[in-house]
């Protein structure tokens, strides 16, 4: 039998407060190299610890160790979680830390399960984790289960160089670069150091992998932001006012405020309009009244009525709005329309993935889990994909966290569109990390189907994004339901939009899940064929 290389052997003398301490130190990375912290370098050496802390472990053990990374990752990562309980349901600090605790368990799978099947396909195949790091992370990302996605590409939001590889195969391509960055580095640093005093042994396959992702990923960025700055350029555009109505959970909910709520809108659409707003956009549930409008064939309300959408402008709007049919369903649906310019009312797009446990409750009598928690709610599920149509401007609507379901995005704009719009309520979890992580996970939409993306939420932020995934607009996150001097103004901003030609679609938007299948294929074949000759 052949002797194994010295890249093939596990280390064995790693004592377990050592591997513990690693565990902890990755999860620390991936929290402050998020939003809003943002330290986004972190994201070149924060699995370098966890690579440590798993290999030469039996698979079990590499499975605990990586699920207590990604437990404490997502407990502090997403701590916000526990406002919304509050806010939500009301409970108590010992029932939301629970619930919040079983929450980043089930999310923490995405650390624990790549964990154990690197080590075992490190076993059984013999090959090093430089190789089979990445390939297991990325179909990590692509095949387990969220309740709220949590890429770690988000890492890299505001550095859009460091993303532009997300138009070949969606935000795991992020995912595969990240982490062939960090197995090069851990290789690197585990051979160097890990060999007998005097021999020092560098890795030249590390190094080759470290340097090659370091330099590649950047530069091939740098190279396509041109290129599609180019075709930036070159597209019609729109100006496009984005209005963010800084009213919170609380206020909504109150009758009488919703017509303040509404007058906000409405002045903050004028003063955008003056400044060049050919088209305004409101977030989700901009419009306070539910089941105020008609679905279908409508029209604005009279002049004079109180609750009439438009007033002191004229331009063409897209807005939230709950409707509802009793003829067809007694529930109602979380809906985005339009209001042309004549006043007629578009066909709404409905919102297909309800928010669960909040907007949608699988498997249970609704009208019970409504007694059970009051703020509750329960919508419709929209059938599929919408367009907006806009005086020939194709919109693809993205409501609330539709934003950061890349395979549905992908779906959006294989229809045909000319840029995104997403209609938020982040309010239910006050001012928080939660805004930006959501935020910074949505800013992959536009590189991966380089589309234009606007985003008005009702408390923030609000951005713009261009097909490139830079950030060029962005407001504060406001917290209305705790604001001392009374009622927020609204604010909000005039972007230039480009109309991306509706043929141009990028790798992604045309093969969709093609990318990850070939990983996962890969993983597959490696573990089939098991250890090769040498």
């Amino acid at each position: 039998m052949a002797t194994p290389a010295a890249s093939e052997v596990a280390p064995t003398t790693t004592r377990g407060w050592q591997r513990l301490v690693a565990s902890c130190l990755c999860a620390v990375c991936m929290v402050l190299g998020s939003p809003d912290t943002s330290w986004w370098w972190l994201g070149l050496v924060g699995w370098v610890p966890w690579l440590y802390a798993i290999e030469g472990l039996t698979p079990k053990r590499a499975f605990w160790f990586g699920w207590l990374t990604g437990t404490i990752t997502v407990f502090w990562g997403f701590i916000w979680l526990t406002q919304l309980l509050d806010k939500f349901a009301g409970f108590g600090v010992a029932p939301r830390l629970f619930i919040h605790l079983l929450f980043a368990a089930f999310q923490g799978l995405q650390w624990a399960a790549p964990a154990a099947l690197i080590v075992w396909l490190r076993r059984r195949t013999g090959r090093d984790v430089l190789l089979i790091a990445p390939l297991c992370w990325v179909a990590g990302e692509a095949v387990l289960p969220h309740v709220f996605p949590s890429y770690l590409a988000l890492m890299w939001c505001y550095e859009p160089r460091w993303l532009q590889l997300a138009e070949i195969g969606g935000v795991t391509t992020i995912g595969l670069a990240q982490l062939s960055i960090n197995a090069g580095l851990y290789v690197l640093l585990r051979d160097y150091f890990g060999a007998a005093a005097g021999r020092r042994v560098i890795n030249r396959a590390a190094l080759a992998t470290f340097l090659g992702w370091l330099i590649g990923t950047p530069l091939y960025g740098t190279i396509r932001m041109a290129q599609v700055d180019a075709v930036i350029a070159d597209s019609p555009k729109v100006k496009i006012g984005v209005v963010q109505g800084n009213f919170g959970i609380y206020e909504w909910a109150r009758g009488r405020s919703k017509y303040a709520i509404l007058a906000r809108l409405q002045a903050e659409s004028a003063r955008l309009e003056a400044e060049g707003a050919q088209l305004l956009l409101w977030g989700e549930t901009g419009y306070p009244f539910s089941h105020a409008l008609p679905r279908r064939g409508g029209t604005d309300l009279p002049d004079g009525h109180p609750r009439k959408v438009r007033r002191h402008f004229t331009a063409p709007l897209i807005f939230g709005v709950v409707t509802s049919d009793p003829r067809v369903n007694p529930y109602a649906w979380n809906s985005a329309m339009v209001l042309h310019r004549d006043g007629h009312l578009g066909d709404p797009y409905d919102k297909v993935f309800p928010l669960y446990f909040g907007e949608y409750v699988p498997l249970v009598d609704p009208e019970w889990y409504r007694k059970m928690v009051p703020a509750a709610s329960y919508i419709n599920p929209g059938d599929k994909p919408g367009v907006l149509d806009v005086d020939g401007m194709k919109f693809g609507p993205l409501i609330c966290y539709e934003d950061i379901l890349p395979r549905f995005a992908r779906d959006t704009a294989a229809g045909g569109i000319h840029a995104f719009v997403n209609l938020t309520n982040d309010s239910w979890f006050g001012k928080s990390k939660e805004q930006y992580q959501h935020m910074g996970l949505a800013v992959l939409r536009t590189i991966e189907n380089r589309r234009a993306l606007l985003r008005s939420v009702n408390a923030g932020t609000s951005v713009y994004v261009d097909p490139n995934g830079r950030i060029l607009h962005q407001t504060e996150v406001t917290d209305p339901d705790i604001a001392e001097d009374g009622p927020l103004a609204a604010t909000g901003f005039v972007a230039e939009v480009p109309l991306i030609d509706l043929d141009y679609l990028t790798p992604y938007t045309r093969t969709g899940e093609l990318f990850n299948g070939i990983i996962v294929l890969l993983i597959a074949g490696l573990a089939i064929r098991g250890r090769g000759r040498r």
